[in-house]
């Protein structure tokens, strides 16, 4: 008896364990595996009013304790929307919409003339996909076999294909021609959709065509540039709180100069919803945990609706100083309005054109410098700098080696350093511009001129030190000469 119960507590256990290791598995996932819900409404006019993407969404009742519902006047409310009755959202009918993690739509929209408008292939659009043609860069290919009739592009932040309203088969074209096409802010601002309106991330633009007139996405794109919110707010949006890029190190030769050649920023960009709060975890081998001793580095949770970087170093307790000449993982999460957590994303995107230049080729770590940089300086005599005198220069800067990272070494010269020398006083003279040890330098102008050295290491980390110098003409010399 006593066999048959271990017998069935080790099962029991043994599905626990494979439980948790799969929702581990599921919530630790790169920036990209992500599935977007799209909320809000769009506008068609006329007799069609809105289009609402989810249920959630849908007017139809729940009106009559809204200030102005009774009046018709639409102060409060527009005038299509007064005098609603009270229905349960989502009770009884469904509707949703979504885009997946390969970025294609799917699920049906809604709007209370025309009934369900789908997203899903239930026979070819009126182009033939042609959509999917090369011109569309990374959209995803679309067929009647993936059930897709619409796709969108990050790289251009532009959606492609078809809505199909169900009841009379009629086609919604999202990259019409005649009109702003519709497309999606992604994390990158500064690559707007829509430049100089209130356009966020996750917000859609633009407007779709059909013969039964236009679908415009966002009050912000409708008419143009001009906008119609004024009159009437609505915007079709990616409600789910979602990252879309992550960075590291951020740390350029400045920081290394000036600072401590051990630092990194790590960055990451909201791509949409609402966020209060972000987790970050860091460690040198690509293993996942926020067990004590299993990590580098751990933020623990901090509330914050704007934040997008993590400082190293810093004062955290759970942080350790990075190493020189190490690859880091870093992990990110963030916490919504309702303090729901998203899954970790896992940095994975280093490249050539990051600051550690993906040194190690692996694109999930950022690596820290070798060592400290350089440390340029330089004296001169005589102190008194004269137009048209010869003033030395010498270099006395340290440098730092993989065997003494923080040890300053002297005598940054020959093999171990490059010196450049150079001057702002146009035209002077400077009798060896990258000489390691010392210049001679002749002045043209009496003015403040600055001097530079810039000293270069064998590992190329370079820094640059300036002084600027007050010149002056030497005073003339008096001859006596006897009065004849």
């Amino acid at each position: 008896m006593n066999s048959s119960i271990n017998k069935k507590n080790s099962i029991i256990f043994t599905i626990f364990c494979m439980v948790f290791l799969v929702f581990a598995f599921l919530s630790v996932r790169p920036a990209s595996a992500a599935t977007s819900t799209v909320r809000g409404s769009a506008w068609m006019g006329g007799v069609y009013q809105y289009v609402y993407f989810d249920c959630l969404d849908d007017v139809s009742g729940d009106r009559l304790d809204v200030l102005g519902n009774l009046a018709g006047s639409g102060i409060y409310l527009p005038p299509e929307d007064v005098f609603h009755f009270f229905a349960t959202p989502c009770f009884g009918f469904t509707h949703h919409v979504s885009i997946d993690s390969s970025n294609r739509f799917s699920g049906s929209a809604w709007n209370y003339k025309l009934d369900l408008i789908t997203f899903d292939a239930t026979t070819t659009p009126p182009d033939a996909y042609a959509f999917n043609g090369p011109a569309y860069g990374n959209c995803p290919t679309c067929t009647l076999g993936n059930n897709c009739l619409a796709c969108y592009n990050p790289a251009t932040q532009k959606v492609y294909g078809y809505m199909r309203v169900i009841s009379d088969g009629t086609w919604i074209k999202l990259n019409s021609t005649s009109t702003i096409p519709v497309a999606l802010q992604d994390w990158d601002l500064n690559n707007s959709v829509l430049a100089g309106h209130n356009i966020l991330q996750g917000d859609f633009i633009g407007t779709a065509g059909s013969n039964l007139g236009d679908l415009s996405f966002n009050c912000e794109s409708e008419g143009g540039s001009s906008g119609n919110c004024a009159a009437r707010s609505y915007k079709a949006y990616i409600s789910n709180l979602q990252i879309g890029h992550l960075t590291a190190p951020n740390w350029d030769v400045y920081q290394a100069c000036h600072g401590s050649a051990r630092g990194a920023i790590l960055r990451w960009y909201k791509k949409s919803g609402q966020q209060t709060a972000y987790e970050v975890v860091v460690n040198d081998v690509n293993s996942f945990s926020t067990s004590t001793g299993s990590y580098v580095c751990w933020s623990g949770k901090k509330y914050s609706a704007i934040a997008n970087q993590y400082n190293l170093p810093n004062s955290d307790p759970n942080c350790a100083n990075l190493q020189y000449n190490h690859k880091y993982y870093w992990w990110v999460r963030l916490f919504d309005e309702n303090d729901v957590p998203t899954g970790w994303y896992q940095y994975d995107s280093n490249s050539i054109l990051d600051t550690d230049q993906n040194s190690d080729g692996n694109a999930y770590t950022f690596s820290t410098y070798r060592h400290e940089f350089p440390s340029p300086y330089f004296t001169w005599t005589p102190a008194e700098v004269l137009v048209s005198a010869t003033t030395t220069f010498t270099n006395t800067s340290s440098y730092y080696t993989d065997s003494g990272p923080v040890t300053p070494q002297p005598n940054c010269i020959g093999p171990n350093c490059l010196a450049t020398w150079s001057t702002t006083d146009v035209g002077a003279f400077i009798s060896a511009t990258n000489s390691p040890t010392s210049t001679n330098i002749i002045f043209l102008h009496a003015t403040g001129t600055s001097v530079t050295l810039q000293v270069r290491d064998s590992e190329f980390y370079t820094c640059s030190t300036s002084t600027t110098l007050y010149i002056n003409y030497g005073l003339p010399i008096w001859r006596e000469v006897k009065a004849e």
